[in-house]
């Protein structure tokens, strides 16, 4: 099917646009941007999931106030013959200046939840290091990344009320990621799923900090053993400095939890730069989103990339100021974290999540 994308000249494969080069389901294209203040009273997330080869687009937007009330919505389309925008409904991703500017949108909508916003990148885009899966012979993971740190403006409105967003006292942070990716859809029926025993005894951290005029963001999986599975970040500078970005090497965590939960509290992070060098943070909780209210792990019947009709929503509004409530909707949170290194403060998030044992941690 031709769109407007195939007069450009950056086709890869022998094929239109509203094709990718495998025909394996779980193809996936993913956007994502979280949004906070520098206090710990308001959070939003929103992203979207491509599945080309699904014929599905979705999406999602939350807002979490005052880590007491969490407002979700979630959307999902049938991808073509709309393929040109990431729009579903009133919600909307649109690219201002590529690797710079994003524009962020969720229009008036029965869930209580919309806002304006435009992501401006403090510095530049960095890649992770691809990662590439295999189980009995078949690849459940072939997927690349790129992370932003950045600033936002513009507005949120919940229930009525709204909260202007500046760059100033707002911090952002988005990725986009693409390719083969584990758990997307319901599974396939008659083939051997594969055994995600390599995520068993596991902690998946993905950690962004952003200063006035530097930043870091890694993503780390590590066994219960302390064996490094995987590891790939940056301490990267602003635009106004020419430096390279440096990798990070190694990371040494010290993370504490709530109380029988296994939601993120605090803690600090000693990282291991390609020079030699060390960056020891000391982190505290502000707030958190609980991205499950967006599909992560899948809520009430929903889970990312599955069919859902030519355009559906759904949404509602959580108590997380209750224990059992946040516990129970606890998965891949966004943890908002305040950091100080030496005299400078910085904002940014954590993601942790801890599959089966991890003694170190007393789980």
């Amino acid at each position: 099917m031709l769109t407007k994308f195939d007069e450009f000249h950056c086709h890869q494969i022998v094929n239109t646009f509203d094709h990718v080069v495998d025909s394996d389901r779980q193809w996936t294209e993913k956007f994502w941007c979280n949004v906070h203040d520098i206090t710990g009273e308001l959070v939003l997330a929103t992203g979207f999931g491509v599945y080309p080869n699904r014929n599905v687009m979705d999406g999602y937007g939350c807002v979490n106030v005052n880590n007491k009330t969490q407002y979700n919505m979630r959307l999902s389309r049938e991808f073509r013959p709309q393929i040109e925008d990431l729009k579903i409904g009133p919600l909307s991703w649109e690219v201002i200046e590529g690797l710079k500017r994003i524009r962020l949108t969720l229009g008036d909508n029965e869930y209580g939840i919309s806002y304006e916003l435009e992501f401006t990148g403090r510095m530049p885009a960095h890649e992770e290091i691809p990662q590439v899966r295999r189980d009995k012979g078949r690849i459940f993971m072939n997927t690349c990344r790129m992370a932003q740190l950045g600033r936002a403006k513009g507005w949120v409105k919940v229930d009525g009320k709204t909260y202007n967003v500046d760059e100033n006292s707002w911090r952002a942070q988005r990725d986009h990621s693409w390719g083969i990716r584990m758990g997307v859809g319901a599974p396939e029926t008659g083939v051997q799923s594969p055994d995600i025993s390599f995520f068993a005894n596991m902690m998946i951290n993905w950690f962004t900090a952003q200063f006035d005029k530097w930043g870091v963001h890694y993503y780390l999986l590590e066994k219960a053993d302390g064996t490094v599975e995987y590891l790939s970040g940056a301490l990267v500078r602003g635009f106004e400095d020419d430096r390279e970005a440096i990798p990070v090497v190694a990371v040494d965590h010290d993370f504490k939890y709530h109380p029988n939960s296994g939601r993120m509290k605090s803690g600090r992070v000693v990282l291991t730069a390609a020079d030699g060098s060390k960056t020891e943070l000391s982190i505290r909780q502000l707030t958190t989103m609980y991205l499950m209210g967006g599909g992560y792990i899948g809520y009430n019947g929903f889970y990312h990339g599955i069919w859902m009709g030519p355009y559906w929503t759904d949404g509602e509004k959580w108590d997380v100021s209750d224990i059992d409530v946040a516990n129970k909707v606890h998965g891949l949170d966004d943890t908002v974290c305040e950091y100080r290194c030496g005299d400078e403060v910085g904002y940014g998030i954590i993601e942790n999540l801890i599959l089966g044992s991890f003694p170190k941690y007393g789980f």
